[in-house]
């Protein structure tokens, strides 16, 4: 009943995913989401908060079901069970919904992911965008599934807050942030790039970070208005992408004075 949502096909098909773990049931409830079933190990140990959570969801779930450690852990991509799963509408949305929720004057603020193939880095800059209070993220084509059990646990719950446009043409997309006004810089280490230190974020502006191992595309970097780097002070090749993503953010948000 519940192991065909660790497909992405069933997940795409009936606009649902499971999300496991006390944390992430708790997020979810917190942002008012439906649960449409919660599954729980009546056996496993439960801290009294999440005790207290099991009661509230087990009110507000239309199904919640009983099951053992080992049917838990058939429903989980993770070594061990962490107790719980529920069965979520799913969150990713449309670039044009999440085009038409910026507000029309005033600071905006997006990161773009392109081709970012990993869940754990997506769903780390989904969680470092909702900390930094963007106004929303997009993922391109080739990047991980939002859904994905790796990607949506990586959030830490920020995929319910934060508007996230998934399967997205990227070039089309920056295309468009330009004409409606936001200019669209991409995080690459190139000879042209301006070093963030010196870099002054405009109000409306949208942040490029690219593949893990080819960084962000010809086709991408050539739409942008520009180009930015971290400057290095170790002996380090690189920085990990969502790490690269938290400096810039870090950064932007820092200089805002909001």
């Amino acid at each position: 009943m519940f192991r065909k949502f660790l497909l992405k096909k069933t997940r795409v098909e009936e606009g649902r995913f499971l999300i496991e773990g006390w944390h992430l049931v708790d997020e979810a409830v917190k942002s008012g989401r439906a649960l449409h079933a919660v599954v729980f190990d009546p056996e496993a140990k439960r801290e009294a908060a999440e005790d207290a959570l099991l009661k509230r969801v087990s009110r507000m779930a239309e199904e919640v079901f009983e099951a053992s450690g080992s049917q838990l852990s058939a429903l989980s991509d993770t070594r061990s069970s962490q107790g719980v799963v529920a069965l979520v509408s799913r969150v990713g949305m449309d670039f044009s919904e999440l085009l038409k929720g910026l507000p029309e004057a005033g600071p905006a603020r997006l990161l773009l992911l392109d081709e970012v193939g990993d869940p754990g880095n997506c769903g780390s800059m989904v969680r470092a965008a909702d900390w930094f209070g963007l106004d929303g993220v997009v993922f391109g084509k080739g990047c991980a599934e939002l859904e994905n059990g790796k990607t949506s646990r990586a959030t830490m719950g920020g995929l319910f807050y934060l508007p996230v446009a998934v399967g997205v043409d990227l070039a089309a997309a920056v295309s468009e942030l330009r004409r409606s006004g936001v200019q669209v810089f991409t995080t690459e280490l190139d000879e042209s790039a301006v070093s963030l230190r010196d870099f002054e974020f405009p109000e409306r502006c949208a942040l490029v970070i690219g593949n893990e191992a080819r960084g962000v595309s010809a086709a991408i970097s050539e739409l942008a208005d520009g180009k930015l780097f971290v400057e290095r002070f170790g002996s380090g090749e690189s920085l990990n992408a969502a790490v690269a993503a938290a400096v810039f953010l870090g950064k932007w948000r820092l200089e805002s004075g909001e």
